[in-house]
């Protein structure tokens, strides 16, 4: 038994290993139905092909009553590729170049082919399924997996499906999807789906289409109802009404799972000189998936929650968080902004899944109070007492700020913002993008620690008048004057707080640092011996505290740990100094957030239009029109089984 455990996971391995070797960055099918209800298939894939490995495989399974058949394979390199009706998988690479055929299974048939020389290539796969448009008593149609990913999963897909006899019209046709998330609907008389987000492992292309009758004469004809026998049993579980599809039971539909875009679509070719076809997909980022609380959905969750901590633990070197070594230097040489990302990501990803958390609360306030502490430490503000009239007022000297040079902008290494819609006012998502195309012409290489200071300062100078003292209540009235002027650095900040760093920006190094780092701060008092050094550092410390939200316990340690240090109170501000920039710093946050969710009045009216606009596509898209796929729901579907490379 130990034997066969051993060869098991062997196999594992080497599976895991190849796949990885591989990567298929854009897959296009065109399908093209015909009257008798087959449909012939063209698949071009775009693959970045590594040294291991023999072939690429597409599963059928779930085929009753259909057959795959008439194979063709062509490659980057114009050949047409011999087929065999009986294919032997365990053949070496060498033997397989150049070469397609069937591998049957007890549960179906395999289409297989060789992929020969590694690097970059493009596969053209041909193949026929009959009986896919099946008649039934009130419709025709199918609900059919198209793509199933089980390893080196399609970056980007796109599937358009074409009638040889007639067009695909809202009028005569329903389009649902399934599997992925993404965009399914109609586009000049072809039906088309296409994904917003990179597939992964288990992740499918399911598609049904309910057809009126007299668009085809399908060769296969069942007693039974489409809307009853395949249509209900796809709509369980997914995002779609069922009142909306013509099904009855009325019940909520989910939070839609992408964005309507495509930009592409596969022609056929005509023979082996095809040529590369033009266009891409494009994709908007990369969304961290929120998992839909299904069976179906549990071992795609499971998967990713272990690759999340899988990534965490590798970045602290299989430590747990509270276990990092101290780090006594800044981190990321003084970067703020970045080390927050990082902590916060670090952060998200042990949350998201039930793992051990820092105790890190970084928002607005923490920011502004950050920035503004380490301007006073530069001399850029100061703060005086007027006790004109009986009353004591702090006053902010604020100097003439100087614009410093374009730096690296953190904005270009996020992909998600957790914090997105905290401050919006309701509706306000119609215009975030037109709202964040300003920011980026704005403030384009100042969207880092210097140029958040530069404007902050800029903003708290000009607010100041021609006497350059500024009183908290100067600054929210003049925010309030001047909410379009101030509102893309809101939208800026407001999109930089909460940020989830890109995965292929986080690495062990960076990691250790910021995590280390707020190890440090949060014990200081409990570490030994301390060097000369770090105490000239001691300013900074209070900045990355501030950030933190952990200033006062630091600055009561260090009082308490050196209580003789010369000048003590200039080195770290004197205790009232928090306490003095308070008011502003919370003034700030309001203003900004003010300027952040302010609206004209043509937004308005944009916004609730949009919203109307929303709920009307969300009932097109469960009515079989243009919108939403939804990951749930695809049951009963034929087709599926696996596609990738071996």
């Amino acid at each position: 038994m130990r034997k066969y455990i051993a060869l098991i996971s062997l196999l594992c391995v080497i599976s895991s290993a190849v796949c990885g070797q591989h990567s298929l960055d854009k897959l296009l099918m065109k399908v093209t139905l015909k009257k008798d209800g087959s449909a012939r298939i063209i698949e071009r894939r775009d693959v970045q092909v590594g040294t291991e490995g023999t072939e690429g495989f597409i599963t059928f399974n779930n085929m009753d009553n259909m057959e795959v058949c008439n194979l063709k394979v062509f490659d980057d390199t114009d050949t047409e590729y011999v087929v065999e009706d009986e294919w032997d998988i365990d053949r070496s690479r060498a033997d397989k170049k150049g070469r397609c055929g069937y591998h049957r299974t007890g549960k179906g048939v395999e289409l297989c082919w060789g992929i020969g020389d590694a690097g970059k290539r493009t596969y053209y796969i041909c193949y026929t399924v009959t009986n896919l448009v099946k008649a039934y008593t009130d419709y025709d149609g199918f609900c059919h997996s198209f793509y199933e990913a089980s390893n080196s999963p399609a970056q980007k897909a796109f599937v358009t499906i074409a009638y040889e006899e007639d067009s695909l019209t809202r009028e005569n046709t329903g389009i649902w999807a399934f599997g992925y998330y993404g965009y399914k609907g109609f586009d000049e008389g072809t039906c088309i789906a296409s994904n917003d987000s990179p597939m992964r492992n288990g992740d499918r292309i399911i598609i049904m289409l309910q057809l009126n009758k007299g668009l085809f004469e399908p060769a296969l004809k069942l007693d039974a109802s489409f809307k009853e026998t395949v249509k209900r049993k796809a709509l369980e579980g997914s995002d779609y009404n069922l009142e909306d599809a013509g099904l009855g039971d009325a019940v909520s539909p989910q939070p839609g799972n992408g964005v309507p875009r495509h930009d592409d679509v596969a022609p056929e070719p005509s023979g082996p000189d095809w040529g590369l076809l033009g266009g891409s997909l494009v994709i908007i980022g990369i969304v961290v998936a929120a998992f839909m609380v299904t069976k179906r959905d549990k071992k795609r969750q499971k998967q990713e929650e272990e690759r999340v901590m899988t990534l965490v633990s590798g970045l602290t070197d299989g430590k747990k968080l509270n276990e990092v070594p101290y780090w006594r230097n800044l981190p990321l040489g003084g970067n703020l902004l970045l080390s927050g990302v990082i902590l916060d990501t670090l952060n998200t990803y042990s949350y998201s899944y039930g793992g051990e958390t820092l105790d890190l609360t970084y928002n607005l306030q923490h920011m502004f109070e950050a920035f503004v502490l380490r301007m006073i430490y530069r001399k850029k503000i100061s703060i005086t007492v007027d006790e004109a009239d009986g009353k004591v007022r702090k006053l902010f000297h604020v100097s003439e700020p100087v614009k410093p040079e374009k730096g690296e902008d953190i904005k270009d290494m996020l992909v998600h913002n957790r914090y997105s819609r905290t401050y919006e006012l309701p509706g306000n998502k119609a215009i975030k993008i037109s709202q964040w195309r300003e920011t980026e012409e704005n403030f384009k290489g100042y969207l880092n620690d210097a140029g958040i200071e530069y404007h902050l300062q800029k903003l708290l100078y000009d607010a100041a008048a021609e006497d350059h003292v500024l009183q908290p209540d100067e600054l929210s009235d003049y925010i309030k004057e001047n909410p379009m002027q101030w509102r893309p650095f809101a939208n800026m900040l407001n999109r930089l707080t909460g940020g989830i760093l890109d995965e292929k920006l986080l690495n062990r190094e960076n990691a250790m640092q910021v995590v280390g780092f707020l190890r440090y701060l949060k014990d200081f008092s409990l570490v030994g011996e301390r060097y000369i050094e770090e105490v000239a550092l001691w300013k900074e410390y209070l900045v990355f505290a501030s950030f933190y939200g952990i200033a006062d316990q630091v600055r009561k340690d260090m009082k308490k740990i050196a209580p003789d240090v010369a000048e003590l109170n200039d080195m770290i501000g004197a205790e009232q100094l928090f306490e003095d920039i308070a008011p502003l710093t919370e003034t700030i946050t309001s203003s900004l957030l003010f300027a952040h969710s302010y609206m004209t009045y043509k937004e308005q009216k944009e916004v609730e239009e949009y919203e109307r606009e929303r709920e009307r596509r969300e009932r097109r898209s469960s009515s079989g029109d243009d919108g939403y796929s939804s990951y749930g729901g695809g049951g009963g579907h034929s087709g599926g089984g696996g596609s990738g490379f071996r």
